[in-house]
């Protein structure tokens, strides 16, 4: 982290970021970059081509914060565009001194996870107090740098970078080649060929001197010289880079929308911070000539300005993680990573469980005390924000349910269906033969579930619930297989309505509710509860897997706490028309231009109907919010993207989509 005293003014050039939102997990950097050389002073690939390596740094290992690292987060990060990942090992702070082969064992199994993961590792001692790399608290980094080189070697790995010191500080720039003269001989003669970054004077911000008098005399090296940078404080460095990347090879291994310190203790960042990172990126994007590789400070949870992340178990992107995701050409929308409850998928045409939904296929909660999930893998936070979200504000919740908000009282007579999760899922138990089947309880606005389903035919399909007294939902039905609307009018294939279908149930209330379940056809409103009879569900294509997101957008008159129970789909019409055309959203909401306006927009509109306006992106979590007055202009900041927004007035509440362009 830095230190930084001597503040300087200067006026800010806003420069735009083109970037492309799209899912990396897929790519393997190794194989498409190879081992790593300069040509000149551009970092290259094997075959000589310029490379621009993106990615994090670790906050420290040692800390509370630091525990974003698993191999479930690596692959997280890869999947939101990192090519790098940087294991900020700190040596004093409680770090490798206090744990020398525990830590020195932790780096090598990161260099095992970034190879099996096809991101490059750079591998940083972490110099930070005492500044000076010399000081006899670093006397084991030539013996560290040793190991590594050797392991790195032996494997046959061409994927790590070597980082002899991070920001060395309170010392000169001879003293810092004194200490690279000591290290570099070990790094050549094990891992010859590497490519290594050098820490520079005051915090890595004086590269110039560094630019003054490289590093010569290590042919089988290439050097590069570390510069980093904080946008809320360090925009009078900027030309410094520049020159810099004009004459020497560069590697930004620490960068931070933040101020110097990473902003302790507020998540506050100011627009001006978002400027200042622009025109760092703009430079890292090659504006100088040189495309500059670099790491973003950090993945980590911390409360600070810096950290990308809100908890490390919901993989939940702060403000400036969301900011760090587009610099990669990423999504902030994690890529849904899930299976079938159980291993068995549900079939089309058919009952469908609503309690059967999916899995998170990365969750291992084996110490968790539950279990393994089936097919688990790694922990990455269950389904939370991946498979559902599910919303606790309800009176009934809080106060009935204090482990997660989830299931574990109502799940039936032995209260043991899915009590490891927070979804409300409860047996369909009562008077009537439900057939052991589970139903979604006590459904807020904005909740949703994933379910893969086999559907063996294609085909129009009429949707009916079973239901109970408290049943009063309005609900929405995507393919997140194809990114489009599934509820459709069958006489015209074009979006029903609002985007969703309600279901009001029949049954009356006699006292304990949840013992009496009928089935029941959906109504097109929940007001005049008219049938529904041309709203269908069409699936245009038989899958063995196709990826189905059932989601409860509240509305007028919706019950805030009412119970759903499994959904029966029945064909009415075959389908033997064209498949399907991908909208770019997975959400089932129609365009609704009448509550927000311009629609789509730059970020900027007005909202027909005063209340309490709420945005959210597609996995349900919250990007703006506001009291808003009726036609009065609204500048929301919004990222390029597709939205839900949500306003409720004395009116009741209305829901649309949005789109940001």
């Amino acid at each position: 982290m830095k230190k930084f005293f001597s503040l300087l003014a200067t006026a800010a050039l806003a420069i735009t970021v083109n970037v492309s939102a799209q899912d990396f997990s897929q790519n393997n950097y190794i194989q498409q970059y190879g081992r790593l050389k300069l040509v000149g002073k551009q970092l290259s690939s094997e075959k000589g081509d310029a490379v621009q390596l993106k990615g994090w740094s670790s906050f420290g290992w040692m800390s509370n914060w630091g525990d974003c690292h698993s191999f479930g987060h690596l692959q997280q990060m890869k999947a939101w565009g990192a090519s790098i990942y940087r294991g900020a090992m700190y040596v004093e702070e409680g770090g490798y001194n206090n744990n020398k082969d525990g830590y020195t064992q932790q780096t090598k199994t990161f260099i095992d996870q970034t190879n099996q993961l096809g991101m490059y590792y750079l591998c940083d001692w972490h110099v930070l107090t005492p500044g000076n790399p010399n000081d006899n608290a670093y006397r084991d980094a030539e013996n560290y740098f040793r190991e590594i080189s050797s392991y790195v070697k032996s494997q046959g790995y061409k994927h790590v970078i070597y980082e002899i010191c991070n920001e060395p500080n309170g010392c000169s720039w001879n003293d810092i080649k004194s200490y690279a003269n000591k290290v570099l001989p070990i790094i050549q003669q094990n891992d010859p060929g590497a490519c290594v970054v050098v820490g520079t004077p005051q915090w890595d911000q004086n590269i110039n001197e560094a630019q003054g008098d490289p590093i010569t005399n290590y042919n089988n090296l290439n050097i590069l010289y570390s510069f980093h940078y904080y946008a809320c404080s360090h925009q009078q460095f900027l030309s410094r880079l520049e020159n810099a990347a004009r004459a020497i090879p560069v590697f930004i291994s620490e960068w931070g929308i933040a101020n110097f310190d990473g902003g302790q203790g507020s998540r506050e960042t100011a627009s001006s911070c978002f400027t200042s990172a622009d025109q760092l990126i703009n430079i890292a994007n090659g504006s100088t000539g040189q495309k500059i590789s670099w790491c973003a400070w950090s993945f980590g949870e911390k409360n600070e300005q810096a950290s990308s992340l809100m908890s490390c178990g919901s993989m939940e992107l702060s403000k400036t993680g969301k900011a760090i995701v587009e610099y990669l050409g990423g999504s902030d929308v994690k890529p849904v990573i899930s299976g079938c409850y159980e291993n068995t998928c549900q079939e089309i045409p058919g009952i469908i469980d609503l309690g059967k939904y999916d899995v998170n296929t990365e969750f291992d909660n084996s110490d968790m005390g539950f279990g393994k999930v089936p097919g688990g893998t790694t922990y990455v936070g269950g389904g939370e924000g991946v498979t559902y979200h599910e919303e606790n504000t309800t009176s009934d919740e809080v106060n009935d349910r204090s482990e997660c908000n989830g299931a574990y009282k109502w799940a039936g007579d032995d209260y043991a269906f899915r009590q490891d999760e927070c979804v409300d899922a409860s047996g369909c138990y009562g008077l009537t033969n439900t057939e052991g089947w589970h139903n979604l309880g006590y459904i807020e606005p904005g909740e949703w579930i994933i379910i893969t389903l086999n559907v063996t035919e294609p085909g129009y399909y009429k949707v009916e619930a079973l239901t109970n007294p408290t049943t009063k939902q309005n609900v929405a039905f995507g393919s997140v297989s194809h990114n489009c609307n599934l509820l459709v009018d069958i006489n015209t294939d074009e979006d029903f309505g609002d985007g969703y279908m309600a279901f009001v149930s029949e049954v009356a209330s006699v006292g304990d509710d949840w013992k009496y379940w009928a089935w029941t056809d959906p109504v097109s409103n929940i007001d005049d509860e008219d049938d529904a009879d041309d709203a269908v569900i069409l699936f245009k294509e038989a899958e063995e897997k196709h990826q189905v997101k059932i989601s409860f957008p509240g509305g007028i008159d919706v019950e805030a706490a009412g119970d759903m129970g499994p959904l029966r789909f029945t064909k009415v019409k075959a389908y033997n028309g064209p498949g399907y055309e991908e909208t770019g959203t997975n959400d089932a909401f129609a365009l609704a231009s009448d509550l927000i306006y311009p629609n789509p927009s730059n970020g900027i509109f007005s909202v027909a109907t005063a209340g309490e306006l709420t945005i959210t992106n597609l996995i349900g979590e919250v990007v703006f919010s506001a009291n808003v007055e009726a036609n009065k202009e609204i500048n929301s900041g919004l990222k390029a993207g597709n939205y839900v927004a949500t306003v409720k007035s004395a009116e009741g509440v209305k829901v649309a989509k949005i789109v940001i362009k």
